[in-house]
């Protein structure tokens, strides 16, 4: 006679993979009116299931009543597999009631249960969610406008890069900041000698990768000609600037379209103000 053996192997290594993600918390299940900071947009991968996390800018104790302005980040586990959303739903600039427990070390992390409440009116929270909720903008007579984006400290804008139109990302002062000054600052000097900085990126770029642009065509399915490479000239004139990230000390990133040179990979260029060029890589 056969034995039939029953095996739940996968929903077994998932409750584990659950119940080592929660021992992370502390028991004890607290009452918070949370101020969030963005929706719910990515999330990071464990085993097979994913952690989705989102930040907050400011909550109050129901328990205590008290207010903190610490941020936070609130996070919890869905099943990986076909697409079914995020588990919660979270709206930017919202107020939301909510269960939580709080990380055994990292005290800004929360384990979230439960969203109890949404769209609340607190008279502590309301105040800074107005705030949080107005825009802040750096004017340019020249560049335009720049928007701060809080949920990514950064204030985000466009610039004609020689007849090209690309994002530039300028780094708040701090983190969670309000201004991009010195940021602001390096991407002017940057700006005045783009044609400069320009020509530096692409010869910087054609030094680094031609050889693996052509490695590239060559082990590719496409259809080409592996006895006529791809010469300098026909690599700097396929580049094109993509955005620009420019940091407070003075570092930037500068991403360039390749063309398909590297199927449908950007290349990536790290610089700093002083005309420094450290790297190029394909990134995507």
């Amino acid at each position: 006679m056969t034995k039939r053996i029953r095996f739940h192997h996968e929903e077994d290594n998932s409750m584990n993979i659950v119940k080592k993600f929660e021992s992370k918390y502390d028991t004890t299940i607290t009452e918070l009116l949370v101020l969030t900071n963005q929706r719910v947009s990515s999330g990071h991968k464990e085993h097979d299931m994913i952690v989705p996390s989102l930040d907050f800018v400011a909550s109050v104790n129901l328990e205590t009543g008290e207010l903190s302005q610490e941020r936070g980040i609130l996070q919890w586990m869905i099943p990986g597999g076909p697409w079914k959303g995020w588990g919660f739903d979270f709206e930017q600039f919202q107020i939301y009631r909510i269960r939580v427990r709080k990380h055994k070390k990292l005290k800004e992390y929360y384990l979230l249960l439960d969203i109890l409440e949404e769209n609340v009116s607190d008279p502590q929270l309301n105040p800074i969610k107005e705030h949080v909720s107005t825009p802040v903008t750096i004017e340019d007579s020249t560049l335009g406008t720049f928007l701060l984006e809080r949920e990514y400290s950064w204030f985000v804008g466009t610039a004609d890069w020689r007849g090209t139109k690309c994002n530039v990302y300028l780094i708040t002062d701090e983190e969670n900041g309000e201004t991009a000054e010195k940021a602001y600052a390096h991407f002017q000097i940057l700006y005045r000698d783009r044609e400069v900085w320009d020509d530096k990126f692409r010869q910087f770029s054609a030094d680094e990768l031609l050889e693996l642009a052509n490695d590239w065509y060559e082990y590719s399915d496409d259809d080409f000609d592996v006895e006529m490479p791809i010469q300098r000239d026909e690599f700097l004139r396929r580049l094109s600037i993509a955005s620009i990230e420019v940091y407070e000390e003075g570092s930037i990133t500068v991403y360039y379209d390749a063309d398909e040179m590297f199927t449908d990979h950007a290349i990536v260029i790290y610089a700093k103000i002083d005309g420094t060029i450290s790297s190029a890589d394909i990134i995507g």
